[in-house]
C-alpha cells in the first residue's frame, strides 16, 4: 500500500546554496519579480502560520465548501501545494482514505515540521510531506490525480519552471485546481499582490499549455478554477 507514515519526509536535492535560499523563506528581501504583467507576491513567511488556521477562516472563505467542490474521491492521489501547516492536507487525507495518498509540499521547512506535528496529533498516516524548491514541484512524474493550489501559485517566483514541473507529475486526465482571492472584488480584505483576476489566471494558463476544465463560482472571497493538459488527437 502507497501511503507512508506523515513522518516521513521527501526532500528534493539542492546545493548548500540553495538550502539557505530555502531556510530564508519570505525574509528575503529581493523583489521576486513580474510574471505576465502580475507582481509576483512574497510568500508568507512560517512565522505567520497561525493565520492560515484561525478560527474564522471557514466562515471568511468556506472551505468545506471548497474541497467538496474538488471531487475527491478514495484511493485518490493528491498534492496539496504550499501546503503550510496542512490546514487542506489533513480533510483531504481523510477523504481520499487509507488507500489514497496527499502530498503536502511546502517550500519553509518550519512549515513541514507544523505539518508533521499536525499529522501525528491526528493520527494521519496517509500525508507525505516534502520540502519543495523554487523551481521544482518535488512529485514524482505520473503521479497525481489532482494538484491543488489554495493562495499559493501567485507566490511563485518561478511560475513557468513550477507549472513544467506540476503538468508532468499529473497522471493522464489529472487536474491542476487554483484557488485564488478574486482581484476583480474590492470588498475581498487581502493585499492587491495576493490577488488575480480570473482574466490573468487564464491568461498565464493557457500560455503554459493548460486548458479551463471547469469552475465553482460559489466561494465568497476566491476563484476555484481547474485545467487540464489539452487532449492528445
Amino acid at each position: 500500500m502507497h501511503p507512508a507514515p506523515a513522518r516521513l519526509l521527501v526532500m528534493c536535492s539542492f546545493s548548500a546554496l540553495s538550502l539557505a535560499t530555502m531556510l530564508a523563506g519570505a525574509a528575503e528581501p529581493r523583489d521576486p519579480g513580474v510574471y505576465m504583467g502580475r507582481q509576483i507576491a512574497r510568500t508568507m513567511h512560517w512565522q505567520s502560520a497561525a493565520w492560515l488556521v484561525r478560527q474564522k477562516r471557514e466562515r471568511e472563505e468556506s472551505t468545506m465548501e471548497m474541497r467538496a467542490n474538488l471531487g475527491l474521491k478514495p484511493g485518490m492521489v493528491v498534492c496539496d501545494m504550499g501546503c503550510g501547516n496542512g490546514y487542506h492536507s489533513l480533510p483531504i487525507a481523510k477523504a481520499v482514505g487509507d488507500k489514497g495518498l496527499v502530498y503536502a509540499v511546502d517550500l519553509q521547512p518550519e512549515m513541514i515540521e507544523m505539518l508533521g506535528e499536525r499529522c501525528s496529533k491526528a493520527e494521519v498516516r496517509n500525508v507525505r510531506p516534502v520540502v519543495g524548491k523554487q523551481d521544482e514541484a518535488c512529485l514524482p512524474p505520473a503521479s497525481c490525480d489532482l494538484i491543488l493550489m489554495v493562495d499559493v501559485y501567485h507566490e511563485f517566483a518561478k511560475p513557468q519552471k513550477m507549472l513544467r514541473s506540476m503538468k508532468s507529475a499529473l497522471k493522464p486526465g489529472g487536474l491542476l485546481a487554483l484557488v485564488e482571492f478574486r482581484q476583480e472584488d474590492p470588498e475581498v480584505p487581502i493585499r492587491p499582490e495576493h490577488k488575480m483576476s480570473r482574466a490573468q489566471i487564464l491568461k498565464e494558463m493557457q500560455a503554459n499549455g493548460l486548458t479551463l476544465h471547469r469552475e465553482y463560482n460559489g466561494l465568497p472571497w476566491q476563484h476555484l478554477m481547474f485545467f487540464a493538459l489539452p487532449q492528445k488527437p
